[in-house]
């Protein structure tokens, strides 16, 4: 069907384009609906991404605590792990099995910066960081526990009471002590890279255990 224009004559092309295309304004228009539209995607994906960085580091860090627990507690001679905040591990043995060992559990358990006062000697407390490069700073607290009496119903006899001076010699460091208590923190930002001693909003786990004097 024609269109006619009221003094009669017929409309050209370029005018027809004209009446059928879409004004800049329009374009905008459309625009912005539809980033409103794509807005709340967008910060639901971001949050996503957050949360799961999240429970990534929070993962590293008890798996870490797990781990550095479990060799203290299963691979670590109890003589080695020395009273202390931060602990001290020494071999005053100086087996070299054990000297080995340590060299290498300890970047395992603690990252960097463990080196003690002199050769052979490291700290309970290190740098660690993932291969996402998240931070985490970890600490062991080392505590003798020699004030403690053990009682033992011996047949015949009756109740007897032993303390750690009746069942062990004295250390290392001149202390009876037949058990440790292992205090573990780490710590880590959830700000990527961000050491967490410069975050006040920094997270924390504890993880606390006793070691026994099985030594031979």
């Amino acid at each position: 069907m024609s269109v006619i224009e009221s003094d009669g004559s017929r409309p050209s092309s370029a005018m027809r384009r004209k009446k059928v295309g879409l004004t800049f304004i329009e374009i905008m228009i459309a625009v912005l609906i539809l980033s409103a539209m794509l807005l709340p995607v967008y910060q639901l994906m971001n949050n996503a991404v957050r949360e799961t960085e999240k429970f990534y580091v929070e993962a590293v860090a008890i798996s870490q605590a797990k781990f550095i627990m479990d060799t203290l507690l299963f691979q670590i001679p109890w003589r080695v792990i020395r009273a202390g905040n931060p602990a001290r591990f020494e071999d005053p043995k100086m087996v070299p099995a054990v000297q080995t060992l340590l060299g290498t559990a300890m970047p395992r358990m603690f990252g960097t910066g463990f080196a003690g006062p002199s050769a052979g000697t490291f700290l309970g407390d290190g740098r660690f960081t993932d291969r996402n490069g998240g931070v985490y700073r970890i600490r062991l607290q080392c505590v003798d526990i020699d004030e403690i009496e053990f009682s033992i119903n011996i047949p015949g006899r009756g109740i007897r009471t032993f303390q750690p001076k009746d069942l062990t010699p004295k250390d290392a460091d001149g202390n009876y002590s037949v058990m440790k208590k292992l205090v573990l923190e780490i710590r880590w930002s959830l700000q990527k890279g961000k050491d967490p001693l410069d975050d006040p909003q920094a997270k924390t786990i504890h993880l606390v255990a006793v070691k026994s004097h099985l030594d031979g």
